[in-house]
């Protein structure tokens, strides 16, 4: 149900105006139609897809108004520290395989 979560809530932000340009990180095709759907209806808006590592949708790619990959380095230089100490002093530890 997750393509159909996402689906609804850009179908739902699109028509409350929530945003002007939207990034969906996915590579998912069942996501094609409400893309088609928010350019078609609400040809103002932008969205862009985000492709996660190793994963590609060429019909994605066509249906939005740009695309970017994201590759293993970024998603390594956007993580937080292995370990970080909240003000509590209780520590919060990055599990080892999210290298």
């Amino acid at each position: 149900m997750t393509d159909v979560n996402i689906a609804t809530q850009m179908l739902l932000d699109a028509f409350n105006n929530r945003f002007d340009k939207a990034l969906l990180i996915s590579a998912d095709a069942d996501l094609v139609p409400p893309v088609r759907a928010i350019r078609e209806q609400y040809p103002e808006k932008g969205i862009t897809v985000a492709f996660p590592p190793n994963r590609y949708s060429g019909d994605l790619k066509r249906a939005a108004n740009g695309f970017v990959y994201i590759n293993r380095s970024d998603i390594s230089q956007s993580q937080f520290p292995p370990k970080v100490e909240k003000d509590d002093g209780f520590t919060l530890e990055r599990p080892s395989t999210w290298v």
